[in-house]
């Protein structure tokens, strides 16, 4: 009888364990990572008798997970690319926002700023006219303020998700190798310990959406983990570490990097190939730097050109105009490590030509190397002081010894304490020093098309007559000018003398003359204002009109933000297939398991009908003895 009793204990034993098997598969269904596990049944061998084998029962022979390794693989490598994708695009729609304010942005401050500058022009002497030119003047400069704070907003986000990213890694890289010392144990058992091995998976998946990790299973069910590079990560029990640290050439720069025994190793966003910790780098690397260094050119070649406009005016006292608008200036940093002694600054010498990028200057013994970080573009130096894109840097005192790196930030520095610092409505220069007068007893038709002052020369107000002795001859008078005679005269030719340029037009007269005085009255006059409202069709932003120069701004930030939109819809898609075809290979199907469950229970019950059988037959026996 215990061979009935037996194979009656086995089945229902293996029902049991199916019936468990089944209710902890319903007990995970929302178990992120879990894999379906199933009770792997064998026969007994049968018990040899005159008659042949009879069987005896069957036995667990082990609890298997469904589980299929490449398709886990597609998870974590999609999970990678979507959190890296994903990150870059909510900065980007953020970046977006600071822009895209069409009425009250820079664009519209532009805009408001001109418009006030052209009332300027119809009413020069007017107070409140002046007035709204500055209101509006400050106004553009505290959007330029407001973007630069914004921007630096979005900076100290990304780096808080790259310091976040990297804690989050570095407990995963852990727990991923302390897990491995587990089921190394385990596995000399000879069952796989399944609730662990999902637990490995979901630490690889977690390292996957911070970044991209490729997993090699051995056979004991343990993993090794590298990086995207080939870095090692987590080799049996051992796992490597990331560290957020200060950048050595850039102390407010985050960079991330692999600790080893010797020296850290640096981890860009390229590098990391993909995942959110990519993701923010990307952004703050790419994406924020090309738009800070954009948004600092404009500020700075705009703030040039109305203070250069200025200067070459007269305000409402008859004084030189001062400048309109203050800017950040280039400085200068001396990068960690450095042995050498050199001491630099810099400062912007034609600010039409300066470029949306900081530099990196590196000495190597002998020559001097300069990189341009927004494309990375590199020249050799002759010496110093040099000139560069439209920058003037200066040796200011010690050596440099060899490996020696500076950075020169320029571009992402021009918007730092941006403003107005006109001091008051009388203080916008809408006039010119000096003013042109034609003879009231010419003859000939003779006359002024154009007049302009281009520097503060020390004779600027000087008077300065044009004497006509014939039709194609001049002579010229007046403090510092040489007093030229003879003057060979052609229609259309442009006098140049003591800082104003005058062009003249027509057939003159013999004793006809022209005369360059002191402005009798600059309050009234408008001259120079035309000229600040002319700043809007002049190149003056890297061969740009500012207004252009803001639109291209504009349209950069909108195709980084379509083109990685795309990427990022084409990623989640792509995680979400592979997800899929893990949960139909993985996933538990709750009306799968409860008919299981039915079908365990109804062999269960059978089993325990082959025990009574056994209990009565044995009972028979034992009342037939008796």
């Amino acid at each position: 009888m215990s061979g009935l009793f037996g194979v009656g204990t086995s089945a229902m034993m293996a029902a049991y364990a199916q019936m468990r098997t089944a209710s902890h598969n319903i007990s995970n269904v929302n178990t992120p990572g879990y894999s379906r596990q199933e009770a792997v049944l064998a026969t007994m061998p049968g018990t040899f008798t005159g008659g042949g084998f009879i069987g005896r029962g069957a036995s667990v022979e082990t609890v298997t997970r469904r589980y299929d390794q490449y398709v886990a693989g597609e998870v974590a490598s999609a999970t990678a690319a979507a959190g890296a994708d994903s990150v870059r695009q909510t900065h980007l729609e953020r970046l977006d926002k600071i822009f895209t304010d069409t009425d009250n942005g820079i664009g519209a401050g532009i805009d408001d700023l001109r418009s006030a500058l052209a009332d300027a022009v119809n009413r020069p002497g007017d107070t409140p006219s002046r007035t709204v030119v500055l209101s509006r003047a400050r106004t553009l400069a505290e959007r330029f303020d407001s973007a630069r704070s914004q921007i630096e907003e979005l900076r100290g986000q990304a780096d808080l998700r790259v310091r976040q990213g990297v804690s989050k890694v570095n407990d995963a890289l852990r727990q991923l190798a302390d897990l491995n010392n587990q089921i190394a144990r385990n596995a000399a058992s000879g069952q796989p310990p399944n609730d662990m091995l999902d637990a490995r998976d979901r630490l690889i998946e977690t390292v996957n959406k911070q970044m991209k990790a490729s997993a090699f299973i051995n056979g004991d069910g343990t993993v090794n983990l590298y990086g995207a590079s080939g870095q090692s990560l987590v080799v049996g029990g051992a796992a490597a570490s990331f560290t957020a640290r200060a950048d050595s050439l850039d102390p407010r720069k985050l960079v991330v990097t692999l600790d080893t025994s010797s020296n850290p190793i640096p981890v860009d966003g390229e590098t990391m190939g993909g995942g959110e910790i990519a993701g923010a780098l990307r952004f703050r690397d790419e994406d924020l730097a090309a738009v800070s260094g954009r948004l600092g050119q404009l500020a700075a070649a705009i703030a040039s050109a109305y203070n250069a406009q200025q200067s070459l005016g007269r305000d409402a006292n008859g004084l030189v105009g001062s400048p309109m608008f203050a800017f950040g200036s280039p400085v200068v940093v001396v990068a960690e490590g450095n042995t050498g002694s050199a001491a630099f600054s810099a400062s912007v010498s034609d600010a039409t030509v300066i470029a949306a990028s900081d530099y990196e200057l590196r000495f190597n013994g002998s020559a001097w190397t300069s990189t341009r970080l927004s494309d990375g573009s590199s020249q050799t130096l002759a010496g110093f002081p040099a000139t560069l894109d439209g920058l003037s840097i200066s040796l200011d005192s010690g050596t440099a010894a060899a490996g020696d790196r500076f950075l020169l930030r320029a571009g992402s520095e021009y918007t730092t304490g941006f403003s107005m610092v006109l001091a008051s409505p009388g203080s916008l220069a809408t006039g010119l020093a000096a003013t042109p007068l034609r003879s009231q007893t010419n003859t000939g038709d003779t006359r002024v098309s154009a007049f302009g002052v281009d520097a503060n020369d020390p004779n600027l107000t000087s008077p300065v007559t044009i004497q006509f002795t014939s039709a194609t001859t001049f002579n010229v008078t007046g403090t510092g000018t040489g007093n030229p005679t003879g003057v060979a005269y052609t229609p259309g030719m442009t006098l140049q003398y003591n800082g104003w340029r005058m062009t003249l037009q027509g057939t003159p007269a013999s004793g006809d003359s022209f005369s360059v005085t002191a402005t009798a009255n600059p309050a009234i006059d408008n001259r120079n204002a035309r000229e600040m409202v002319a700043l809007g069709d002049r190149f003056v932003v890297g061969g740009q009109r500012p207004g252009d120069a803001f639109a291209d701004l504009i349209a950069d930030i909108g195709a980084r933000s379509q083109s990685n939109r795309a990427a990022e819809i084409l990623s989640v898609r792509s995680l979400a297939d592979a997800e899929s075809a893990r949960a139909e290979v993985s996933g538990v199907n709750l009306d799968e398991e409860a008919a299981r469950l039915l079908q365990f229970q109804q062999a269960y019950q059978a089993a325990a009908k082959i025990i009574s059988a056994a209990q009565n037959v044995f009972d028979t026996l034992l009342q037939a003895a008796r």
